[in-house]
Order: C-alpha cells, then structure tokens, then sequence
C-alpha cells in the first residue's frame, strides 16, 4: 500500500501505510476488490482485508461494518505493532446517507486524538451511479468544517453504465468555479465489460495540457481463476513497466489474495493481501491466510510456513493439470522444499483442505 515520492502520488491498492508492496512510484489508485474476474456485481461485502509481507509478518488490515440494510458504515484501519504484538488504530472512515448523497469522515489518530479530518459527500443519480463528489477540509481553529468544498470529482459514464472517465477538480478562488483541473483516470473495457486499461493524467499548468503518469493493464485469466494487474509509469514518451499485482479470485470470481511484485525487487513477491468476505470467513480460512511460501517464484527451493495446526499434515505439490509432483512432511512451521528438479512453470501447493499458488523458474 507506502511512501509519497511527489504531491501526485497516491498510495496504490489501498496499502496506505505500505511497505515494500507493488510500485511504490505508480500514482493511480485502484480498488482491488472491485476487479472481479467475471463481469458483475458481487454477490458477497468484503469484510476485511489484511496485508502481509513476504515472509508472512502482517502489517496492515482494514476492517469493514455494515449496517442492518448492507449499506457500509465503517471503515477502520489499523497497523501491526510488532513489538507489542497488538494491531494499532490509524485511521478511520464513517460513513452516512442521505436521498442520492453519501458523506464519509475520515479521522487519523496521532496519540489517541484526531489529526487532519477531512469529509466528502458523494452524490448520485436516479440509477445510483456516483456523479460528482464534494471534499471539505476541517478547521481546527473554528472546531468546524469549512464553508467551502476544496476539491470536486466528477464521473462520466458509456451507455452500459461503465464509468470511463474520472475528473478531480479544485476551486477557482477567483471566480469560484471548479475550472482548475487537478487529474483525471481514463477506463477502457472489453467488449464483455471487463476493465481493461486505467490511464492516469495530470494537469501542467504551465504547458496547459495533460500529461501522463501511469497507467494499470489488466489481464484475464478464467482457466487459472486471476487477474493480473500490469503497473506502469510514464518515461517521456514511453512507458516502464514497474511491477505487477496477481491477484487471485474464488468460485464466485472475487479476489481472495493480492500478491505485490516489485521491479526494484528483481520480480520477486514483496507483499501480498488476504480477503474475506461477510459470512465466508471461518477460523480455518483465516488460518489457512497466513500459510506462505517465499521466494516466489522460486528457483531452486521455497521456505514453506505453516501455522502450529498443520504439523504433521502432508503438502502436496501440483502442476496446472493436476498432476501431484511431490510431497512432503510437515515436521516444523517453516520448512524448505525442494522444487530444483520441476519445469519452470506454476504450481499449486496443497496442505489439508487448503491451497497456495507458488511459481517456479
């Protein structure tokens, strides 16, 4: 999810805090758990999203409640304090409504106190589609929110109800109207309605054109069940290709595991996110998020982590026809397994009821 290397930048698939994740220079912004594998509207409400470094020590998560009517009401945010073993607030979004508007209230904690709240009001249409969004700052000094909304997002649709273009706008002090552009994302999907490409653009005030930035490239996998998210940025006219994001969906096609690769890593997995979803999540699920395998890919071998409950469990090792490869004792929670005799290739390792994914090249 990370840290800001210019005023553009914004922290990318929601690891805010992030650590050593995907690109830590890509400035768009993507939901993961709005890709889906399949083109729709998610049956489940994501509950919870954790987010783990390589080797398996979590870092952050955050926590989603709905209210009785399924509608979002909060949002919080915490942070692995390694030394205390004990998750650290960070931040938090409440959320209320009203007829086709939305509010959120963001609220960072520094030292059990508010630090820099901010609010948006989202409002929507008759269809229910987002159109314009209203962001007010807070003034400490008033113990009130400003009169004036300092930055305004506005949405274009297609006629299939895709939104294919994102603006964000601040004010004209002058003339108090939204004409000072700020950013904008471009959406391009498939024929089947699957998102295909974000384009990210600023503005430069002193050109007076847009000018790109980074872009996301999404790749469709049915028969492996992911979708792989290609991270670019922008070098003069060309573009750099700055790592990749696999992220992992079930039998509904929603994304269960993100897994973060680095280009400044040499392409290995630096961090990778586990979801759950409201009513799916069992004591063996979030249990079997913190089974991992590093590196991955894998040249010669991988240190396979397991919690206490595995031991004595037999892993199984699978090519993608399901062909079983080997098989190994689990003796230990950590152990390091053999893969320099297999074809380069992906394979699916199998502890009980549960299954990882581990690359070998």
């Amino acid at each position: 999810m990370r840290r800001k290397n210019s005023v553009l930048f914004v922290t990318m698939m929601l690891i805010a805090i992030g650590v050593q994740a995907q690109s830590v220079r890509n400035p768009l912004n993507v939901e993961p758990a709005s890709i889906r594998l399949y083109n729709g509207v998610s049956p489940k409400k994501i509950s919870g999203l954790t987010f783990y470094r390589a080797g398996g020590q979590p870092f952050d998560r955050t926590n989603f409640v709905y209210g009785e009517n399924g509608r979002k009401i909060a949002e919080q945010n915490q942070r692995w304090n390694e030394r205390g073993g004990v998750w650290i607030d960070v931040s938090k979004n409440d959320y209320s409504y009203g007829e086709k508007v939305m509010t959120v209230v963001s609220d960072v904690f520094a030292l059990n106190s508010r630090k820099n709240p901010s609010k948006t009001e989202s409002y929507y249409d008759d269809k229910g589609k987002k159109i314009y969004s209203l962001s007010y700052k807070w003034k400490h000094d008033a113990e009130d929110w400003a009169g004036n909304a300092d930055m305004k997002g506005s949405w274009i649709y297609d006629d299939k109800g895709h939104v294919v273009e994102y603006l964000k706008t601040i004010r004209n002090k002058t003339s108090e109207t939204w004409d000072v552009p700020v950013m904008r994302i471009h959406y391009i999907y498939d024929e089947a309605g699957n998102r295909q490409e974000e384009l990210l653009q600023t503005w430069d005030k002193d050109s007076e054109s847009w000018t790109n930035r980074g872009k996301y490239v999404y790749i469709y996998n049915i028969n492996a069940g992911e979708v792989v998210c290609m991270s670019y940025v922008a070098s003069g006219d060309d573009w750099v290709c700055d790592g990749k994001i696999i992220c992992m969906c079930d039998g509904d096609g929603d994304i269960v595991r993100c897994e973060y690769y680095n280009r400044d890593a040499g392409g290995a997995m630096s961090a990778y996110c586990i979801y759950t979803y409201s009513g799916t999540e069992k004591p063996e699920d979030i249990l079997a998020s913190v089974i991992n395998t590093y590196p991955n890919p894998a040249v010669s071998y991988f240190d396979l982590t397991v919690p206490e409950e595995f031991v004595g469990e037999t892993a199984l090792l699978f090519d993608v026809s399901g062909r079983q490869k080997k098989s190994v004792i689990v003796n230990n929670t950590r152990l390091k397994v053999d893969v320099s005799d297999l074809s380069t290739g992906i394979y699916f390792i199998k502890i009980a009821s549960y299954t990882n994914k581990i690359y070998v090249k």
